[in-house]
């Protein structure tokens, strides 16, 4: 490893960015490796702007990458802090697991079959299994094709995702609290919480939970300091409430993603099911990460849940309304209940390759 920068490629998975790096580039010991990492993204700053941070929680994010077990690739998701020195490792980003094929592809890391080649992954903060079929017409993964999603302009290669066996990657279980409804105490109140850990833990919420939403723009809602301070209080208790934490505090310092939470209710749209409006790092998302759709998907297929009362019943798959668009994932559910897989199709972009120098390293 260089003393002063670090091989790095950094790509377009979904609606996010991020820094893709070796593991075999990077320091072993994780102190190191998250300072490494903050310096890279230029944080702790509003702006980042001696990183390559893009200031939102969508673009303040790193992937590590490697081969093994046997023909898989592994890797890591960094969730990096952008005013605070943070660097999450709790969960999985379905954004950024959608270039993880692609990478691994164009790095020489797997064996490439024209004119698809399926890349089977792992995921390291959560042990998830995921199948990524990528198009590889000429031996590299292909970046151009009729496939537009909601917040990317223009049009990409699809790459399809399939998360294998995902209920309890973090939490244990695919319902963590017992029940698919929890009524939750939350400061001067309650607030009834379905919290499902398929993908990733989410907390969902009814639309209405937390205040007025209806009509309001992100930038309105993150403008709205009250709003957000009652969703940061109703996410930091569901996170005591699973153990997770000692106290709300302790909560928004040492746990922000575990769980994440969002707002759900019954769509506006004739196209849609649902309408949502989801949280990351303590503001409003500006769309919808995609292991939010796919837990989602995965809490519309349980009786009982917020999710599947809002699209008016357990479905095997589910349209999203979110602020960027519609999103659709779908479920796979044994008879017995059990989630046997959750699918998404996502467009990917290697953005640039070279040489990153991180800030104080």
């Amino acid at each position: 490893m260089n003393a002063t920068s670090i091989p790095a490629v950094y790509m377009r998975g979904g609606t996010s960015k991020g820094v893709f790096l070796h593991a075999s580039d990077l320091p072993s010991a994780a102190p190191e490796r998250d300072r490494v990492l903050l310096g890279i993204m230029g944080s702790p700053d509003p702006l980042q702007i001696d990183g390559m941070g893009g200031t939102v929680s969508s673009t303040s994010k790193a992937v590590i990458v490697e081969p093994g077990p046997g023909d898989a690739i592994t890797y890591w998701f960094a969730q990096v802090g952008i005013d605070t020195a943070q660097v999450d490792w709790s969960g999985n980003c379905g954004n950024l697991t959608t270039a993880v094929g692609p990478f691994a592809i164009d790095e020489g890391l797997v064996t490439v079959t024209e004119p698809l080649t399926r890349v089977r992954l792992i995921n390291g903060n959560t042990g998830v299994e995921i199948l990524a079929d990528v198009e590889t017409p000429d031996g590299r993964a292909a970046t151009t094709g009729d496939l537009a999603i909601a917040g990317v302009p223009g049009t990409g290669s699809p790459v399809v995702t399939r998360y294998l066996d995902p209920a309890g990657g973090v939490l244990g279980s695919l319902l963590p609290l017992g029940a698919p409804t929890n009524a939750i105490e939350i400061p001067n109140g309650m607030v009834t919480l379905s919290v499902v850990d398929a993908a990733h833990p989410n907390a969902f919420a009814r639309l209405d939970a937390l205040g007025e939403v209806a009509g309001r723009s992100v930038a309105e809602l993150n403008a709205d300091a009250v709003f957000l301070a009652n969703a940061e209080r109703a996410r930091a208790s569901a996170t005591v409430a699973l153990g997770r934490a000692l106290d709300m505090n302790d909560a928004t310092r040492n746990a922000p993603a575990v769980p994440r939470l969002m707002l759900v209710g019954p769509s506006t749209d004739a196209d849609a099911d649902v309408d949502i409006i989801a949280f990351s790092m303590g503001r409003v998302h500006r769309g919808l990460p995609m292991t939010g759709a796919l837990c989602l998907a995965a809490a519309a297929s349980i009786p009982g849940t917020v999710v599947a009362e809002a699209a008016g019943g357990p479905r095997g798959g589910l349209r999203i309304r979110h602020p960027l668009g519609i999103t659709e994932a779908q479920v796979e559910v044994d008879p017995d209940g059990a989630v046997r897989s959750l699918g998404v199709v996502r467009t990917a972009r290697r953005l640039m390759d070279g040489r990153v120098y991180p800030r104080e390293y």
